[in-house]
């Protein structure tokens, strides 16, 4: 089935939802480069870059039917590549080999697992620190930290100052660095 491709992403989810492989095709075309460009920016493999972007659309596709968005389209996928990207992230930890002594070796994994915990747990509260914030805000935000865009390309997304993009991002940062319990450690991210 053909799809105008001047459709809006929410629009082209919806007819995703209903089969429509051409809408599947559209989004796939429009996300694809822009997102292996922040895994790679991320991961530093081209390989593994390419692959967590195709488990990306391959799961949007395989869960077409249950999956519904809260906010965009656009803010749905960023989030579904950021988690895909921490998972590989930490399956590298998991699956480094490091030939040490058995006893050394048990309290690396041990210590591995609890960072992990411990990052799982502030990427949560993260996630709820930003959803607290006022929309706009927000989706520059998101547009900053999921998806990679400068100050310039969030102006221009929105078609609003580059000055108001920088006051979003202060105040998003101000927020989360402000109510950020317990997890000080990884501010660094910010």
């Amino acid at each position: 089935m053909h799809v105008p491709e001047e459709h809006s992403d929410e629009i082209l989810f919806k007819q995703l939802r209903g089969d429509n492989q051409g809408a599947f095709k559209l989004l796939y075309n429009r996300y694809w480069d822009k997102l292996l460009q922040v895994a790679y920016a991320k991961l530093k493999i081209q390989e593994e870059a390419e692959e967590v972007v195709q488990e990306v659309f391959l799961t949007i596709w395989s869960n077409r039917h249950k999956t519904t968005l809260k906010y965009s389209f656009r803010t749905y996928i960023s989030a579904a590549l950021k988690y895909s990207i921490y998972s590989k992230l930490a399956s590298r930890l998991k699956y480094q080999n490091v030939e040490i002594g058995e006893d050394i070796e048990n309290k690396l994994m041990d210590h591995s697992t609890e960072q992990y915990l411990a990052f799982s747990e502030a990427i949560i509260q993260i996630e709820m620190l930003v959803a607290q914030l006022p929309e706009k805000c927000q989706m520059v935000f998101r547009l900053s930290r999921d998806q990679g865009f400068t100050t310039k390309e969030i102006s221009t997304e929105l078609d609003i100052s580059e000055k108001t993009v920088e006051g979003h991002i202060t105040k998003a940062v101000k927020h989360i660095k402000g109510n950020l319990n317990g997890f000080k450690s990884f501010l660094y991210f910010f």
